[in-house]
């Protein structure tokens, strides 16, 4: 008989190591939970730790938040800033102007001063990413 293959597991993120540009390229799409942030992020940190890089991208463009309460996230916010390696990162979030999940995100990072920026264009957030401006959080 045949083996049928097995099924991959959908998830609504693409995670790319770009050596080249020396970043983490994690692009979100589709309808996107706190759970599912939380298990990329936890996908990421062996990348960061092995790599050596400390520049993560976050693409939300094709992305909106599941139904997910406050505290949800506020566990989110306390699970990253907690974390030495993105604490020792700088993160560019790609975002549309009006993206509610999200800046509930950044104001409680923001509060624990995680290093950030947000922008809405990759390639101005790649050029922060790769430079050496400070981050900005919500003084944006």
């Amino acid at each position: 008989h045949c083996l049928q293959p097995t099924r991959t597991r959908l998830v609504p993120y693409a995670l790319h190591l770009d050596i080249d540009r020396g970043l983490l390229d994690l692009r979100y799409r589709g309808v996107v939970s706190v759970a599912q942030r939380l298990l990329a992020a936890n996908e990421a940190l062996p990348l960061l730790r092995t790599s050596g890089v400390r520049r993560i991208l976050i693409d939300l463009m094709q992305a909106t938040a599941g139904q997910d309460g406050v505290d949800d996230f506020r566990a989110f916010a306390a699970r990253i800033t907690r974390e030495p390696i993105f604490r020792a990162s700088r993160t560019a979030f790609v975002a549309p102007p009006v993206n509610g999940a999200n800046r509930l995100i950044e104001v409680l990072i923001d509060a624990h001063h995680y290093p950030f920026s947000r922008f809405d264009d990759r390639d101005t957030a790649i050029a922060w990413l790769c430079g050496n401006e400070p981050a900005l959080g919500l003084n944006d």
